[in-house]
């Protein structure tokens, strides 16, 4: 499995599992969502309809469409991110607190923030 690491912290410290944002799987069904409040959503891949990758000068935006929710990911160096929904194998993503930021270094995909919206009918 793969997933991306904020800064050079080693695989078995104590603080390797804090700098974690997402994860790459195989035969992933469902996109598990964890929010900073520690609440957690679960969205079956069978209900994605759309995924848009925004750069914007390195404050990037993905947006993420399900059949009634879309879930808007901001942070630095998402496209790695959106490549692994292309495939389906994004299998759980989560905010990182912001005394991560600066250590996105290089190209390693940081989360600041993840918001999850209903999705009225008619949008």
């Amino acid at each position: 499995m793969k997933g991306s690491h904020i800064g050079n912290h080693a695989r078995n410290g104590p603080s390797a599992d804090n700098c974690l944002c997402w994860n790459k799987g195989t035969q992933v069904e469902a996109l598990r969502v964890e929010l900073a409040d520690g609440s957690s959503w679960l969205f079956p891949y069978g209900q994605l309809g759309a995924v848009k990758f925004e750069p914007n000068g390195g404050d990037d935006l993905l947006s993420v469409r399900f059949a009634k929710h879309e879930v808007q990911i901001t942070g630095k160096h998402l496209r790695p991110l959106a490549l692994a929904f292309q495939k389906l194998a994004v299998d759980w993503v989560r905010e990182l607190p912001a005394r991560f930021a600066a250590t996105a270094d290089g190209d390693r995909t940081y989360i600041a923030g993840i918001k999850v919206s209903e999705i009225q009918r008619g949008q």
